[in-house]
């Protein structure tokens, strides 16, 4: 029976562990996607003022990206 207590307070907190990667994942891959798919430079505005705007960095960098996600920047 300690056994059987042992295991499970084992594979709980690996169930934990998975759970805490791969909410930290999801959240990573959702600000990915955001700068890939839609930012139009307002996330590089912030630590470069007004030259992301100008320069627009992020559309230029992945323009062709969005084009062949079949995502619209237009």
């Amino acid at each position: 029976m300690v056994i059987a207590r042992a295991a499970y307070a084992t594979t709980s907190a690996l169930r934990a562990n998975e759970r805490l990667l791969g909410a930290f994942c999801l959240c990573v891959g959702a600000i990915l996607y955001y700068v890939t798919m839609l930012d139009q430079g307002q996330l590089l505005g912030v630590l470069i003022g007004s030259a992301a705007a100008n320069q627009n960095y992020l559309h230029e960098f992945f323009h062709d990206g969005r084009h062949i996600g079949g995502v619209p920047c237009h």
